[in-house]
């Protein structure tokens, strides 16, 4: 669906620009916005995605070694959602 450019368009409304990423715009992007904050002495990141861009965004903060290792909140906007599900978050349960 559509809840991926909603969640965006409501982030960059209640923050600043350079808190809010948008990762379709490739990697360079993701890596230029965590070494951003490679001086901030404590940040958090909300990854809105479904699994792969989950695991896209905490290889890529693990790759680069931070002095400081963010907390990593997640908003399940995949279409699979697999991670969700297996967390029991959402209507979807546990497929057993």
């Amino acid at each position: 669906g559509r809840q991926g450019q909603a969640a965006l368009a409501q982030l960059r409304s209640l923050l600043s620009p350079q808190q809010v990423v948008d990762l379709t715009l490739g990697q360079s992007t993701l890596e230029e916005a965590l070494e951003s904050f490679r001086t901030v002495r404590r940040f958090r990141v909300l990854v809105c995605g479904g699994d792969g861009t989950v695991g896209w965004v905490l290889a890529m903060i693990d790759s680069l070694h931070l002095d400081y290792t963010p907390p990593v909140a997640i908003l399940p906007l995949g279409t699979g959602n697999d991670l969700a599900r297996e967390l029991g978050w959402g209507g979807g349960g546990r497929r057993g």
